[in-house]
């Protein structure tokens, strides 16, 4: 019985400790920023293995414009992600049936082989969509919703930003645009680098803009941090050409893929 009343303050002691990693993990568990990720398939396809990572997906087309790629899930105080919030996470593409065309035009899986994108759906919700409290059907639709306010081509476009095989940008340039109507704190802008003599001779391409978001995925915000970037002062902004699909390239200067009015979409 004396074994048995000396162990009760280590077993106190420990349910105590159980229960303050219990109390920080739920804590931890409620992200208060998001990261918008948006892909430029134009960058992405033509600076890896020489512009032969792309396919076309086998359902749908997809926009000649920027991609959603993620809406990630972040603790902005330690600046780490939060993820897989639920081990027993499912993904059901019955409730998105009136967001389908929009998901397919521009939250396409381009990488090869060929495929529907629904496995992509599938890991970016279970990862982080089931993180923010949102519905399945509220996430998507704020994220498309985010991608179409952020209008980062036209907005490129009209600082006469085109998308050119030939040309290279000042960085400088880019990021001033960007500004004009995401706010001078709210992103980054990130490369893909491809080497044509290494380590010396090389070209950034734009790839991706990181912006920042509120944790309920209605408003872009200032981030918490400054959000560098990896590119170099002279960034090739590439046409969009998918090599593995002869006869069904993009061009960004041909008409996207319009989303439905927010209204039409209001859940």
């Amino acid at each position: 019985m004396a074994g048995s009343n000396e162990a009760l303050p280590g077993l106190c002691f420990l349910g105590l400790l159980l229960c303050l990693c219990s109390s920080s993990a739920a804590a931890a568990s409620t992200p208060d920023l998001l990261y918008l990720n948006l892909l430029w398939p134009g960058g992405y396809c033509q600076s890896v293995n020489l512009g032969e990572a792309c396919c076309i997906p086998t359902t749908g087309v997809p926009a000649a414009d920027f991609h959603v790629q993620s809406l990630e899930t972040y603790d902005s105080s330690s600046g780490n992600p939060i993820i897989n919030c639920d081990s027993q996470c499912r993904f059901l593409i019955n409730p998105l049936v009136d967001l389908i065309e929009d998901m397919f035009a521009y939250w396409p899986n381009l990488s090869c082989p060929s495929n529907n994108g629904m496995d992509q759906w599938r890991h970016v919700w279970c990862t982080y969509g089931n993180c923010t409290g949102l519905s399945e059907v509220v996430y998507f639709n704020r994220t498309l919703q985010l991608r179409e306010r952020a209008n980062i081509l036209v907005t490129l476009q009209n600082w006469g930003i085109v998308p050119d095989a030939s040309s290279t940008y000042r960085l400088e340039l880019i990021e001033e645009a960007l500004k004009s109507t995401l706010g001078s704190s709210s992103f980054s802008v990130e490369c893909e680098r491809r080497y044509t003599v290494w380590p010396l001779l090389y070209q950034d391409y734009l790839t991706r803009i990181r912006i920042c978001v509120s944790s309920d995925a209605t408003t872009i915000v200032t981030c918490p941090t400054v959000l560098t970037t990896n590119c170099d002062s002279k960034v090739k902004f590439a046409p969009i050409l998918y090599a593995a699909s002869p006869g069904r390239q993009g061009d960004a200067t041909a008409n996207p893929v319009r989303l439905r009015s927010a209204m039409d979409m209001l859940l």
